[in-house]
C-alpha cells in the first residue's frame, strides 16, 4: 500500500512538473514572436526617419531650406509691445479699450 501511494505521488509530482514545463515552453514561444513583432516595427519606423526619407518628404512637402535668415530683436516681457504699423486704411485699436 506505502509503495502505491509512492508510485502515486511520484506520478503525480512528475505530471505538475511536466505541465509547467509546457506551460513555460509555451511562455517563452510567445515572447520570441512579440520580440520577433517588436523588433519588425522597429525596423521600419528606423527606415522611415532616415535622413533621407526625411529630406525627400521635406522636399515633397516644399519644405526647403531658407534662402535667407531674419534676427527678430529681443524685447523685454514686461513692456507693452507698441501697436503694429498698417498700410492703408485700417485703424488701430487698442486691446484694452475693445
Amino acid at each position: 500500500m506505502v509503495v502505491m501511494l509512492a508510485i502515486t505521488m511520484s506520478l503525480a509530482g512528475s505530471m505538475i512538473v511536466a505541465n509547467r514545463q509546457i506551460q513555460l515552453h509555451t511562455l517563452q514561444s510567445q515572447l520570441l514572436l512579440e520580440q520577433s513583432t517588436y523588433a519588425v516595427q522597429v525596423g521600419s519606423l528606423t527606415v522611415k526617419s532616415a535622413p533621407s526619407q526625411i529630406a525627400t518628404r521635406a522636399g515633397a512637402l516644399h519644405l526647403v531650406d531658407p534662402i535667407s535668415v531674419t534676427q527678430v530683436p529681443s524685447t523685454s516681457l514686461d513692456a507693452p509691445l507698441p501697436l503694429p504699423k498698417f498700410l492703408g486704411t485700417a485703424t488701430a485699436t487698442s486691446r484694452t479699450i475693445r
